[in-house]
């Protein structure tokens, strides 16, 4: 799945990387330098149907500190997709690794996720439910 930050004017807006763990910080990416709103998008083309759909990341939750993903050299974490053709939302576990020279890389597959970590994430991502009156 290809993926990209740009601002709303067409232009870059910085590593993909470094883009999910400021809206995992901020809930949201900053402002570009031309004062339009940044957006990670990422495209994903299914050759069965010939059709190819855009997503935007609209929250991600990280498994590991910033210290911890350096340690390990691996930064697993949740990443919730808007569909932009039918506003549906998707979760895509998602992780970068440390290659052989030391630099971050997007992992080649899913991540395995231990399953308690995975359940303390997606119930933060779950908007609270209402108490029922008595």
């Amino acid at each position: 799945m290809p993926s990209r930050v740009v601002c709303n004017a067409g232009h870059s807006g910085g590593l993909c990387q470094d883009a999910a763990i400021e809206i995992s910080v901020n809930g949201h990416l900053g402002n570009c330098a031309c004062g339009e709103q940044r957006r990670y998008l990422v495209s994903q083309h299914y050759p069965f149907y010939d059709v190819t759909r855009e997503y935007e990341l609209e929250s991600v939750k990280r498994i590991h500190t910033d210290e911890q993903a350096e340690e390990e050299g691996y930064d697993p974490m949740v990443f919730v997709l808007r569909d932009r053709h039918d506003n549906n939302l998707l979760i895509w576990p998602f992780y970068w690794t440390k290659n052989r020279h030391q630099r971050w890389h997007v992992g080649q597959f899913p991540p395995l996720l231990p399953v308690e970590p995975l359940r303390q994430l997606l119930s933060e991502l779950e908007p609270p439910r209402p108490q029922a009156q008595e």
